[in-house]
């Protein structure tokens, strides 16, 4: 099983070769972030595809999947950091990112902290700049994370992202994921995520953090707040935001060929060497 062995945890990921050849970005090696209680399991919809063009790499981030879940705080910096340990180990530069949801933020800090590696940002309902006032009971909603009902409140918070057009093996599937990521991973990766000061997941402290980055990004935003947030924000002139307003929170699963299809128009119509 392809692991990297830090010295916390054990690091699960594929490496996949391209069985093709993709010009200028569409070449550029991949690497898929997978968001809150998913796994790199995220991606099979994708990963065929992307294989034909270019080296894909997917992992799963600590606690969650196939990988680790050490004794740690769980900060997105933490989860930042171990991308860029998988990447120095694979000797990767200059990868497209794919980062679903809270695997957006992750895929941010990276960009922003190490910005040589991350060529562009393909970012699918980010969860970041959000509404402080829209989570009023931050601290007694994770408190009940870890309790015997905090699967129950998982799943019923995944639901809540579901769209009017989300097929009924999405549910199944979204609704069991939670099961695989322990309590205390569930409710420590929020909890750093969300308590922050000046983090990612909430204006205005989110801002700050996406001014700095350098590199062009797709996103494909449900909320039109966030969406205007994004346009506003987003530095590079071929930044890009995709309004879905009637999707649901994972687009990628629910429209996949389509979705591939704006990336690949999107990453095609990029300089080579961005």
């Amino acid at each position: 099983m392809p692991h990297l062995d830090l010295p916390e945890f054990r690091l699960f990921f594929t490496d996949d070769a391209s069985t093709g050849h993709g010009d200028g970005l569409l070449g550029r090696p991949t690497l898929l972030v997978h968001g809150w209680l998913g796994s790199s399991d995220s991606w099979i919809h994708q990963l065929p595809a992307l294989r034909r063009r270019s080296r894909t790499i997917a992992p799963d981030l600590r606690g969650h999947g196939r990988s680790g879940a050490p004794d740690s705080a769980y900060t997105p910096e933490e989860f930042a950091d171990d991308l860029a340990r998988l990447l120095d180990h694979l000797a990767v530069r200059r990868v497209v990112l794919f980062g679903h949801s809270f695997g957006a933020s992750v895929g941010t800090l990276l960009a922003v902290s190490r910005p040589e590696l991350v060529a562009a940002l393909v970012l699918i309902d980010p969860d970041y700049a959000g509404d402080p006032a829209a989570v009023p009971d931050r601290a007694g909603w994770l408190a009940e994370l870890e309790t015997e009902h905090g699967v129950g409140l998982a799943q019923a918070a995944l639901a809540r992202l579901e769209g009017p057009h989300t097929p009924p093996h999405l549910r199944e599937w979204h609704r069991r994921e939670v099961y695989s990521v322990p309590a205390v991973v569930r409710a420590r990766t929020l909890r750093a995520h969300f308590c922050a000061p000046d983090g990612l997941r909430f204006r205005p402290g989110s801002d700050a953090w996406l001014l700095r980055r350098r590199q062009p990004v797709l996103a494909f935003h449900r909320d039109p707040d966030r969406a205007s947030v994004e346009e506003r924000l987003a530095r590079h002139p071929a930044s890009r935001v995709i309004r879905i307003p009637d999707s649901g929170h994972w687009p990628h699963q629910e429209w996949p060929e389509r979705f591939l299809r704006i990336v690949e128009s999107w990453l095609a119509g990029l300089p080579a060497d961005t």
